[in-house]
């Protein structure tokens, strides 16, 4: 059962870095030459440095972030050399508090520093766009649909709130009473509620991108989330200036409030995610016994691509963009999701080992995130461009993968 989870924890992690992260290099690449149209098509574009994908500085360091997260996999191969029980449990206990440590510096440092949270609000922002760079109003009417509870065609306040903290949106301008604006806002007929239209309107405006610096083109839809005001941002600042210090204390304290109680749910699904760990392996062994599937084959590859397939679609269509901002951002989107999936699945991995006193040997699975890992993030920590070609060394890791934990298995014994 162990062995399976931690294979889990491997499988998407890597499927991630490799056959996602391909894709979206495949879909992504364009010609960024200075003579637009000039490569051919076949070898010579296959092969040319022009023909790429390019990435923002940030999304090297999300990179470097996503490295990170290999530190505990590297401590757990210290136990490959312990013959002894208690020597390999106090190894797992480190691997343990490492993990811990990284998952809650990565929070608090998101909450002082929260680019990363922008960044992933900025990545929305293309599904509400088409490949034009046009509102895609069937994408907004879906979501309309989905805000839309009791499908009565409009949207209530509170309908409306579930969609403002759902997406998270933050900016100088929402930060008092940003409820009411947003009524005011989409609610252009003053009944309360918000119809289709509106909010289509109202989406609209806010994805809407504004005419870059030099007038020519239009520039990406990041930094425009101001929907709910049509001030600018010195405005806004002068405004926030003007905001009795009794308020913004009063804000500040609501937002701790709101850090600490996403803290406790946080902690709270850590706590049932270890308590149903061991059921879901046992349905995933049974499934793989009815099935005649072997058991390694279900819990690296099968369950990681149902847990994947959707946000894999979602990275390649941003990627349809082909422009750096969307490019990036996909990027980035793709490094915080190996982040998350490293740390929190090897946190519940080893909070079950640990605590329930697990007859568990340090597997192939984790040798093979930490070297597939490693080797993306040092190759994405230090390059911006990304050649077409790249995306076949991202596919080849993948089955590399697999051939490398049959060999550690079959040959040498690793669990």
């Amino acid at each position: 059962m162990a062995t399976m989870n931690m294979s889990m924890v491997a499988g998407s992690g890597i499927m991630l870095l490799t056959l996602v992260w391909g894709s979206v290099v495949v879909f992504g690449s364009s010609d960024v030459s200075e003579s637009p149209g000039s490569l051919n098509q076949g070898l010579k574009k296959f092969f040319s440095t022009c023909y790429c994908v390019t990435t923002d500085a940030e999304t090297r360091s999300t990179a470097r972030i996503m490295m990170v997260s290999v530190i505990p996999f590297l401590i757990l191969q210290v136990a490959k050399v312990l013959s002894s029980t208690s020597g390999i449990r106090i190894v797992i206990l480190v691997s343990l508090l490492v993990s811990i440590a990284l998952l809650v510096t990565y929070c608090i440092y998101q909450v002082f520093t929260p680019w990363i949270q922008d960044r992933r609000l900025d990545f929305l922002l293309p599904g509400f766009l088409n490949a034009n760079g046009d509102p895609n109003v069937s994408y907004i009417l879906e979501v309309f649909s989905r805000i839309d509870q009791n499908h009565n065609k409009y949207i209530s306040e509170y309908e409306l709130r579930a969609l403002i903290l759902g997406i998270q949106i933050r900016d100088v301008g929402l930060e008092i009473d940003y409820l009411e604006k947003a009524m005011k806002n989409f609610d252009k007929s003053g009944d309360s509620r918000i119809s289709e239209k509106e909010f289509v309107d109202g989406i609209s405006k806010w994805v809407n991108a504004t005419p870059s610096a030099n007038g020519q083109g239009q520039g990406q839809a990041q930094g425009q989330r101001r929907f709910l005001s049509s001030k600018s941002k010195e405005a806004l600042d002068e405004q926030q200036k003007q905001v009795p210090k009794k308020m913004k204390n009063k804000h500040m304290d609501k937002t701790w409030r709101n850090q600490l109680k996403a803290a406790c749910f946080l902690i709270i699904g850590i706590g049932i995610m270890i308590l149903l760990a061991t059921p879901l392996m046992e349905t995933i062994q049974d499934f793989s016994t009815a099935a005649s599937i072997p058991s390694f084959l279900s819990s690296y590859v099968l369950i990681p691509f149902a847990i994947n397939i959707g946000q894999a679609l979602q990275l390649v269509t941003s990627a349809q963009h082909k422009t750096e901002n969307a490019i990036s951002l996909t990027l980035s989107e793709i490094y915080n999701g190996v982040f998350m999936n490293n740390i929190m699945g090897l946190t519940i991995f080893l909070a079950l080992v640990y605590i329930r006193n697990l007859s568990w040997d340090v597997g192939a699975a984790s040798l093979a995130v930490l070297i597939i890992c490693s080797v993306m993030g040092v190759y994405t920590s230090f390059s911006t461009k990304f050649p077409f070609w790249t995306c076949i060394l991202a596919y080849i890791m993948y089955p590399i993968s697999l051939l490398m934990i049959y060999v550690l298995t079959s040959y040498f014994g690793w669990t």
